[in-house]
Parts: C-alpha cells; sequence; structure tokens
C-alpha cells in the first residue's frame, strides 16, 4: 500500500449525528461484552484475541489507502463519484468518503435515502424508480429542506406520471434521471426511441425535471477475460447518444447542468472512458462514477475485475474485510469445520478464501493448501492436503478473506476496526 497525498476534500457528516450514532448501544455477537457502544469499543482496549469468533474486522490501513486511492483515481479522470452506499450503510464510512470529495450518496432505496438525509447526507441519487405514494411523500418533504438534495430515476411514463402527481405540490421539481437497461437486464429503457420519448414525457410535467440519464452496466457479467467488457463499452455509448438527442430538442430547459451517470464496482474505468467524450451540449455536464465496493474492496470477487486489481495496477485497492473463524472439529482426514457460515459471510458470489491460520503467535499462510468446499448456516467445511505441516488442527483460528463486501456488512451490526497490531481501535456501526 501506498501514502498518498489528500484526495480532493468535501465536507464531513455533521459531527453531532455521528456522536450521537456512537453513544447508541447496539447487540454486537464477537465482542465479549454485549451490548456496547462504538465509543465504548474504542475505549476498551481490546485486541483481536479478545473477541468472540466468528468475527468479521476491518483494515484500519486498508479502508485508508482505499478511500484515498479511488478519490485519487476519479478526480484524475475529472469524473465526480457518489458512491453506491448501501454496500456498507455505514454513516462512519459514508463521512469518510464525502470527506473524500464525494459528490453525494447512492441510494438503492427510499429506505436507505431515509436513513442517509437522517444522518446529514446533503445529496441522494435514489437508483431506482420511486412509484410508492407514501415514499413519494417522504420525497415531498425532502424537496422541502433546503440543506438536502435528492433524485432519482424513472424508466416508464406510468412512473414518471405517478411521481409527477403525487409531487405536484412540492416546493421544488424533483430532479430525475431516464434510466436506460439492456435487454434482459432489471429496470431501463430499453430503446433509444422509447427513452427519448420518456424524455418529453418527463419534460412536460411540472413538478419533475429532466437532469440527465443513468445506467447500470454490473447487469452484465462481470468478468474481464471474455466478451464482457466489450458488450459494456458499447452498450454505454448509449448514454452519450440520449444526451445529445434530448439536448437536441431542448428537453434539459429547466435544469442547470446534465448529468451522465454510470459505473459499478466492476467496471468504473469503462463507463468512465463511455462518458469522457466531448458531448457539445447546451449546458455543463457532470459526469458522475457510482462504485461502492472499493471502499473494502475484497479478495475474490472485487480483485478478479476491478480496474485497480493487484494484477491490473501498481498501487491497488486492498481487502479490508477479514473473518476470523475457530477450527471447530477435525471429523476426517482432509477436512475441518470452522465455526462461521452463512450468517456470518457472503456467499452469493464465491466462497470465502482460507488467508493464513493463527497459532501459538504466528500467522502461517495458506494461500492455494487449503479451500472452502461448503458453507451451513454457522459452519465452514475447510478442506486441505492432510499431511501438510499446515493442516488447520482444533483450536486455531483461520484468516478467511471474503467476497462481495454488500452481502458481509449486512450480517454485522457493529464490525470492530483492526490497526496493523490487531488492536480494536474503532468500531464502525451499520444500518440495515
Amino acid at each position: 500500500m501506498t501514502d498518498h497525498a489528500p484526495a480532493p476534500a468535501g465536507p464531513a457528516l455533521p459531527a453531532d449525528r455521528l456522536a450521537a450514532l456512537d453513544a447508541l448501544p447496539v447487540d454486537a455477537r464477537s465482542l465479549p461484552t454485549s451490548p456496547l457502544s462504538p465509543a465504548q469499543v474504542r475505549a476498551a482496549g481490546l485486541t483481536l484475541h479478545d473477541l468472540w469468533l466468528p468475527a468479521v474486522t476491518l483494515d484500519q490501513r486498508a479502508l485508508e489507502h482505499n478511500l484515498y486511492r479511488f478519490a485519487r483515481w476519479c478526480a484524475a479522470r475529472g469524473v465526480d463519484l457518489a458512491p453506491h452506499a448501501k454496500t456498507t450503510m455505514a454513516p462512519r464510512l459514508w463521512s469518510a468518503q464525502l470527506e473524500r470529495g464525494a459528490w453525494g450518496l447512492t441510494a438503492a432505496t427510499v429506505a436507505q435515502a431515509r436513513t442517509m438525509r437522517a444522518h446529514g447526507a446533503p445529496r441522494v441519487l435514489i437508483a431506482n424508480e420511486v412509484v410508492e405514494r407514501n415514499q413519494l411523500a417522504w420525497i415531498a418533504d425532502a424537496l422541502a429542506d433546503p440543506a438536502f438534495e435528492v433524485l432519482c430515476l424513472v424508466d416508464s411514463a406510468e412512473g414518471a406520471e405517478a411521481m409527477g402527481a403525487a409531487l405536484a405540490g412540492a416546493a421544488r421539481p424533483l430532479r430525475v434521471l431516464v434510466e436506460l437497461g439492456p435487454e434482459g437486464g432489471r429496470a431501463g429503457v430499453r430503446e433509444a426511441d422509447g427513452a427519448l420519448a420518456l424524455a418529453r414525457t418527463v419534460a412536460a410535467i411540472p413538478s419533475l425535471t429532466l437532469a440527465g440519464v443513468e445506467a447500470f452496466e454490473g447487469v452484465f457479467p462481470q468478468r474481464r477475460d471474455d466478451g464482457s467488457p466489450a458488450r459494456v463499452r458499447a452498450w454505454l455509448d448509449r448514454l452519450p447518444e440520449f444526451v445529445r438527442g434530448a439536448d437536441a430538442e431542448g428537453l434539459f430547459s429547466e435544469a442547470d447542468e446534465i448529468i451522465v451517470t454510470a459505473g459499478g464496482s466492476a467496471f468504473p474505468d469503462l463507463a468512465d472512458q463511455a462518458l469522457a467524450g466531448e458531448l457539445d451540449l447546451s449546458l455543463p455536464v457532470r459526469r458522475i462514477l457510482r462504485s461502492g465496493c472499493y471502499v473494502t474492496h475484497d479478495d475474490v470477487f472485487m480483485e478478479r475485475v476491478s480496474p485497480l486489481r493487484s494484477a491490473a495496477d501498481d498501487d491497488p485497492l486492498v481487502p479490508a474485510l477479514t473473518c476470523y473463524a475457530r477450527v471447530l472439529s477435525r471429523p476426517e482426514p482432509g477436512r475441518a469445520i470452522l465455526g462461521a457460515g452463512k450468517r456470518d459471510v457472503s456467499f452469493d458470489i464465491d466462497l470465502p478464501l482460507p488467508r493464513a491460520l493463527l497459532r501459538g503467535g504466528e500467522r502461517v499462510p495458506l494461500e492455494g493448501t487449503a479451500r472452502i468446499a461448503k458453507l451451513n448456516d454457522h459452519h465452514a467445511f475447510c478442506d486441505f492436503d492432510a499431511d501438510d505441516e499446515r493442516a488447520p488442527r482444533v483450536g486455531d483460528t483461520v484468516e478467511l478473506g471474503l467476497s462481495h463486501p454488500c452481502t458481509v456488512f449486512d450480517k454485522w451490526p457493529l464490525i470492530p476496526v483492526l490497526d496493523p497490531g490487531l488492536r480494536v481501535v474503532d468500531a464502525v456501526r451499520t444500518l440495515f
């Protein structure tokens, strides 16, 4: 990891709201005393060896590195970042992202946006079309708050009309982005003509303002060793085509800038390339990436596909999430049962990766000598060469690298943060 000069600066979340959250005790199954607040954890003088296993932890130094590294990567390309904050649902980490220059936060749902606003986020992009009346009532309330900006997506005339009707009495129009989606994907307008027709509908609704276009290329297979990158590039080329057509018709006349946004965590480089061309529009253009997983990276999924993976960059992102699990049983030759399972770690894309054993005060690397074969709710089946001296023994601690951070954070309401000496120096509260 490289030490970096400061990333672009921005305002943190309000200190009083973070302090209030840090003062609230929370049930935390990995701590020796529970419930505890984050503030109490910081003051407790704990180390890794005090934690009840299994325990998922964050690496303090890796977090700092990743926050600075990706912020500087975006700044070097002149692109804004609105990280998908549902990855962590952790106000402390949102604040760190905003401090390092994030333009705003991205939410998947209105409920997430509500949590972000409650903790002082100044701007949230809801990456979905909103049609539920109660949620639109919340958006109407948010539009009356001059200290908060909310945007959302639209991908159908019916959705636009529902939003327009529900927001007819709002204090200001809601800025919306037309969502484009590929055939067979999830939401989003499929055809260019349909997208322009929807833009005309939005532009004619007084309570909405057409603000730009959005796409999420993460619906394509997220790998670099097949035709996926070429498919992503070809599809993302539709975004500039749309904004040129909509601008030529004067459909952005109520906006003060045109937003063009894409970029999950796998292909932000391809999104940046697609959005980087000269658009020659009537208004300034704001290019926004929305990557979220960069904050912790991971050992398998992101390390396989990110442009800042170790195989592709001289200063790569670094895995910052670890699960420590105890060896509970050696029931058969070549197999150990670990005390961590689906309730503790992600398994939706890849199974955990055994990195090392902690034994007798030493860290014994396991790379390439052990694998997790399957998970139950609370157990992992770890296979290995029974004759290897590094074979796990009952009572050993196994250090597991993880895949897909989004489905790790949601399992842990309080995650200890370790310094390089394995001292617990902080705890991150999540709000799923």
